[in-house]
């Protein structure tokens, strides 16, 4: 009896000492703590795998399209993807957009003006509303660009076109009567200027290409068209791009196709109908959803936008990247706001190079200069530079409402910078899209305190 009593006691602090000393037991609790549901930000890049758990064009190309928008797609992806988040949660999804209208389509095809035909021309570098195109291209078509055309010849003329401080290319098309070059219609907002093969070109690149004037399956323009686009275009530079029209046998029938080419440095390479976008999604009250708030700090392209269309410009101080109203800066990518060192510059004449803030100084006082150089910012700059950037912008997204935070850096007298943001909302979609400030300027570090 003694003995069975013995061998239990042993048996009863053995387990004890086994489970006090058990070394996997924080590493069990931690893991129980990671399935409880929690609050996360990620990343996350589709992978194969998750297009094909849908059917049909999805899962056969590897892509969404606006046909079949990500958005209607992701939220199903995430939920099963990440099953322990909770709300407020948020995901930055990548993932491959098939273009089914791709923006080279719309390029433009034909003759470009370039800066001496605008000084042959005598108009300047553009042509205007009040002064348009129509006005001057016939006779210059005839006088600079076709000898001896015949009834019924047509020619495109791409030039650029200014409006509301907005410049743009545009391509007329005209066509010969007998007598006259007569405009036939305008495309306006060409994206691209493009390049269409000519015949000689063909001919050219040699084989059955110069014998049909065209390509095929056995000599596909892949081949071809980089090595001829590094003599056509010999000074490229890397990202430079380039749109090419040619023609196209099929084994049916001849078509017209149109690609679009960037350079790397080296080689040309065809651009894909696929293109890699990124969406945020939010965890909320039913699951996960698409999140259309746009974020981001503006750079130098967006400093350059309001440099070109700053209603002031540089006066006769001759700043390329400066211009006085909103006084975006390209080179420091900033807003230059010191009223002494910058804004309050005189000309020759001893007027203000900006009129009015010079009174407001000259009136009210320095604040009230500086209130102002701040509004014109948020209230106007940045909001033309929504309708750039974002020309297709509509109120809602998913039916969520478009929300847009923008940080910017400002350069102060003291050598004083700041980065303020500025938040807005779509109000209506159009040409342009409308905006409104919905708070701003304000500092993101005032609110974290």
């Amino acid at each position: 009896m003694k003995n069975i009593k013995k061998i239990f006691w042993a048996f009863f602090l053995a387990n004890i000492l086994f489970v006090s000393c058990d070394p996997n037991k924080d590493l069990y609790d931690k893991m129980d703590e990671a399935k409880e549901p929690h609050e996360e930000t990620i990343e996350y890049t589709l992978t194969e795998a998750d297009y094909s758990r849908f059917e049909g064009f999805i899962a056969e190309y590897k892509a969404f399209s606006d046909n079949l928008p990500a958005m209607d797609y992701i939220p199903d992806i995430l939920k099963v993807r990440y099953v322990t988040l909770q709300e407020e949660s948020s995901a930055m999804v990548t993932f491959n957009h098939f273009l089914l209208h791709p923006d080279w389509w719309d390029s433009g095809f034909g003759y470009k003006l370039t800066d001496d035909d605008y000084a042959f021309i005598g108009t300047g570098s553009y042509f205007t509303p009040e002064n348009p195109a129509k006005n001057h291209l016939p006779d210059f078509i005839e006088i600079k660009l076709v000898d001896n055309p015949q009834a019924e010849d047509k020619i495109n003329v791409i030039y650029n076109f200014r409006v509301e401080g907005e410049e743009y290319l545009y391509l007329d098309t005209y066509e010969f009567d007998g007598e006259d070059w007569i405009w036939i219609e305008t495309t306006e907002d060409i994206p691209y200027v493009g390049y269409e093969l000519t015949a000689e070109d063909y001919e050219i690149l040699g084989e059955a290409v110069a014998q049909f004037n065209s390509f095929n399956d056995n000599h596909p323009p892949e081949i071809y068209l980089p090595a001829f686009l590094r003599n056509l275009i010999p000074y490229a530079k890397e990202g430079d791009e380039q749109v090419v029209k040619y023609r196209y046998y099929d084994g049916t029938q001849t078509t017209d196709i149109v690609d679009k080419y960037t350079f790397d440095g080296v080689v040309w390479n065809k651009v894909s109908y696929f293109e890699e976008r990124s969406e945020q999604y939010i965890y909320g009250d039913l699951g996960w959803a698409f999140d259309p708030t746009v974020r981001f700090t503006m750079g130098s392209s967006d400093y350059q936008h309001l440099v070109d269309i700053d209603p002031i410009g540089q006066q006769e101080f001759q700043y390329d990247d400066f211009a006085y109203y909103y006084g975006a800066s390209v080179f420091y990518s900033n807003f230059d706001i010191r009223l002494i060192g910058r804004r309050l510059d005189k000309l020759e004449s001893g007027e203000y190079a900006d009129p009015e803030l010079g009174e407001i100084y000259e009136t009210e006082g320095s604040e009230a200069a500086a209130d102002e150089m701040l509004r014109r910012i948020v209230e106007e700059g940045i909001i033309k530079l929504l309708q750039h950037k974002y020309p297709d912008a509509n109120p809602q997204e998913g039916g969520i409402d478009v929300r847009l935070f923008v940080g910017f850096q400002t350069f102060a007298d003291n050598w004083v910078r700041s980065y303020p943001e500025a938040e807005y909302i779509c109000t209506a979609a159009g040409d342009p899209p409308q905006f409104e400030l919905v708070r701003g300027p304000y500092y993101p570090e005032e609110d974290d305190e």
